[in-house]
C-alpha cells in the first residue's frame, strides 16, 4: 500500500458525538455538541473532553466542575444539530422542544431524548492554548430500559445507533462486522 503525507489538520478525525449538559448560573440547562471526547482511566472510568474557544458550556463547567455527556444517536441527531448550531451565550436554547431531568447522582441536566448518558464530575482541568481539557470521573451512566438485557461487555453499537462526526458531516453505524479475537476466521 503506497501512502502519502498530508498536513495535520482537522481533515479526518471521526469521533462519536455527545450533547454536553451543564447548568447556567440561573439554574437553567444549557446543551451543546462536543466531539473532542474520549475515555480514560484514573482510579476508575473517566471521560476526557476538550472544549475550545469561548463557549457557555466551558464557562459552566469551569464554574460547576460537572456536566452530563448524552450520546447522540440517529433518532436525536437533529436535536443535537440544533444545539450545535445555536449559541448559548445569546440566550436559552428553547426554539425546539426537548425535555430533561436532573442526573441521578450528579446535579446536571440529562436529556430525555438520549438513550445513553454519563453523569460526570471534573477531577482535573488542563489549560491548553485556546482550549481546556477536562478529565471527569464518570459517577453514573443512565441507559434506556430497552438496553437492560444487552451484554455490557460486548455492547452492540448497531442497536444503539450512535452518530459519528467527521468534519461537517454525520455518519451512522449500520452493521456489526465481528467480535474481538475473530481474526483467524478473517485473515
Amino acid at each position: 500500500m503506497d501512502k502519502i503525507s498530508i498536513p495535520p489538520e482537522w481533515v479526518f478525525s471521526p469521533q462519536p458525538m455527545y450533547i454536553i449538559g451543564t447548568k447556567n448560573e440561573d439554574g437553567t440547562p444549557n446543551f451543546c455538541i462536543i466531539t473532542w471526547l474520549g475515555f480514560s482511566f484514573d482510579g476508575g472510568p473517566h471521560l476526557m473532553m476538550t472544549v475550545g474557544g469561548t463557549k457557555l458550556t466551558k464557562t459552566n463547567i469551569l464554574r460547576e466542575k460537572k456536566f452530563s455527556a448524552n450520546m447522540i444517536t440517529e433518532d436525536n441527531l437533529w436535536l443535537a444539530d440544533y444545539f450545535g448550531n445555536t449559541n448559548g451565550e445569546e440566550g436559552e436554547k428553547n426554539a425546539v422542544p426537548y425535555s430533561y431531568k436532573q442526573g441521578k447522582l450528579v446535579d446536571v441536566p440529562v436529556l430525555n431524548e438520549c438513550h445513553w448518558a454519563y453523569e460526570c464530575e471534573v477531577t482535573r482541568v488542563i489549560e491548553l492554548s485556546g482550549a481546556h481539557l477536562f478529565l471527569a470521573a464518570i459517577r453514573n451512566i443512565q441507559i434506556d430500559k430497552k438496553y437492560a438485557d444487552m451484554n455490557m461487555k460486548k455492547i452492540d453499537l448497531s442497536s444503539i445507533q450512535p452518530v459519528i462526526y467527521a468534519p461537517y458531516n454525520y455518519f451512522s453505524i449500520k452493521e456489526k462486522l465481528g467480535e474481538m479475537g475473530e481474526w483467524k476466521r478473517h485473515l
